[in-house]
């Protein structure tokens, strides 16, 4: 496995979220927190962390003090932060976004920051998985996390079909 793992923001909130497959990704994070495997992402994930807790203390499900606990959690997890003022990775996310005509851009900076870092990619975002499964064999589903192994294909598995 490589040192190197990119995470989106639907993967990591998992991690504080009763959510389906959270249990999968809090798997994950003590794997690779156990292996030293680096979980990096792009400056962009602090931001839409904080954007989706706050929906959540909008609806009623968390108070603003459990939000910000979470977000703290979140961030103290182990992540590394890519702050990166480079142009190239944010133009590649624009070529990307448009490769796998995905509706923004700015999810596809975690693509091209895996790309950039030659590492896996895994998202719990389904529009971002139906966008690219079977086109990469970098890009990793929440969903395959069991039958991730040397002889399984990272898009074996179907999300809709759960």
């Amino acid at each position: 496995m490589n040192s190197i793992v990119v995470l989106d923001a639907s993967f990591v909130l998992k991690w504080v979220l009763n959510e389906s497959d959270s249990s999968k990704a809090l798997a994950l994070l003590t794997e690779w927190a156990s292996e030293g495997v680096v979980m990096l992402a792009p400056a962009l994930l602090a931001y839409e962390a904080a954007n989706a807790l706050y929906q959540h203390v909008r609806s009623g499900d968390f108070s603003a003090d459990a939000a910000r606990q979470s977000l703290t959690d979140v961030i103290l997890k182990g992540l590394t932060f890519d702050f990166s003022s480079d142009l190239a990775l944010s133009t590649r996310a624009m070529e990307l976004a448009d490769q796998y005509k995905l509706p923004a851009a700015y999810d596809a900076h975690y693509l091209a920051l895996a790309e950039r870092e030659g590492c896996e990619f895994w998202t719990a975002d389904l529009k971002m998985w139906n966008a690219i499964r079977g086109k990469t064999d970098w890009v990793r589903w929440i969903g395959d996390y069991d039958s991730v192994d040397s002889d399984t294909s990272p898009n074996a598995s179907d999300p809709n079909n759960a």
